[in-house]
């Protein structure tokens, strides 16, 4: 709702397979925490205990998935998820694939079940699955050229809430078509544009909370500030 508002919602990104780290991180009072299946260390049963750690919290846990994989996001959303970030997103029929996952008919194509959503629906599963699509979250990462191309199709897309840059995926496909930190800036402000036209939010990963600062001052509203093994180095290096 706080996204859909036109707010700016704000989380960090969980790496380390710690179901008590994510239980922790998520009474810190963050909108939203990712938990990186992607990248990260996550197992499915870890997973699934560290999503049952929010069910007492108000913060959205999210996992980042592997890629377009239906049966995966089902998968991810039955255990708790609230929302799912998809990685690598290059195109419009990409996102819709995504979002077909990810909502139950008629917007989408999700099937119903799982033994936590039974536990949460209760006696009352026809209403859960009526009012469960508000409930979700989509966010589609752009992290190519060829997908700041399509960004304004993906965009349009029913049902992507959040547009997300990884910066860092995005340079080395900068770098890998000749091009420089001047044409990657260029590309982040055109997400940027594509999001103040269409009115999907544009979200970017920061390290730190001056640069998450200045991305806010920009317009975005979905801003990612650091992640557990990044926070610990640092303060690990500081004693």
């Amino acid at each position: 709702q706080k996204q859909r508002a036109g707010k700016v919602t704000v989380g960090t990104l969980l790496v380390l397979a710690s179901p008590d780290l994510a239980e922790v991180t998520a009474h810190l009072g963050f909108d939203w925490i990712w938990l990186d299946w992607q990248h990260g260390e996550w197992t499915e049963l870890s997973l699934k205990n560290a999503l049952a750690r929010f069910l007492c919290t108000d913060t959205a846990p999210l996992v980042r998935v592997k890629g377009v994989d239906p049966g995966a996001i089902n998968h991810m959303l039955d255990m708790g998820a609230m929302g799912v970030i998809v990685p690598m997103v290059q195109s419009a029929e990409q996102a819709r694939a995504a979002a077909n996952a990810v909502f139950y008919p008629p917007r989408g194509q999700r099937s119903g079940g799982g033994n936590r959503l039974a536990l949460i629906a209760g006696s009352d599963s026809a209403d859960y699955y009526a009012g469960a699509n508000e409930e979700m979250m989509l966010v589609v990462q752009v992290e190519s050229e060829e997908a700041v191309a399509n960004v304004r199709g993906i965009m349009r897309v029913p049902g992507v809430s959040v547009v997300l840059i990884g910066p860092g995926d995005l340079m080395i496909d900068v770098k890998a078509h000749g091009h420089d930190e001047a044409h990657h800036q260029r590309l982040v402000q055109e997400v940027l544009r594509a999001s103040k036209e269409t009115g999907v939010a544009a979200g970017y990963f920061c390290e730190t909370l001056q640069e998450a600062e200045r991305r806010v001052s920009q317009g975005f509203r979905f801003v990612n500030c650091g992640s557990d093994r990044k926070i610990l180095e640092d303060a690990l290096r500081d004693w």
